[in-house]
């Protein structure tokens, strides 16, 4: 009785202080020049439309922007998405968005990508 004790202390413990597979990818970026705000989520609308269509979800990236009077110069617009965890993020990537990404996406933001600071975020509880 002693042990399955000690055993369900251990796992109740375990349990109450690890980690959440929560995963939010965040990434903080300027737009460039020649392509607005509106361009820049009606392609992120095209992501959406995809994630959504293999069952993970509408509006899995949403955009943001800094306030008008903060005084930031770089990277004042965020992207992000927030996923359950880590195996869903990697099942959502169908060879079909890999495409979007790679042939559409990355080319015609490429100059924004290679700025851009891009982090991972895992909940803590």
């Amino acid at each position: 009785m002693k042990t399955l004790l000690i055993t369900l202390s251990l796992i109740v413990f375990t349990l109450g202080n690890a980690q959440s597979n929560e995963r939010i990818s965040l990434h903080l970026f300027d737009l460039p020049e020649a392509i607005s705000i509106s361009e820049f989520k009606a392609d992120l609308g095209k992501a959406n439309a995809i994630y959504a269509k293999n069952g993970f979800g509408k509006n899995r990236y949403k955009v943001y922007k800094v306030a008008p009077d903060d005084g930031s110069k770089q990277h004042r617009y965020m992207w992000l998405s927030t996923w359950i965890s880590d195996a869903e993020y990697a099942a959502s990537h169908s060879e079909e968005i890999q495409q979007f990404w790679e042939d559409y996406f990355s080319p015609k933001y490429k100059t924004m990508l290679d700025e851009h600071i891009y982090r991972r975020f895992f909940l803590v509880e």
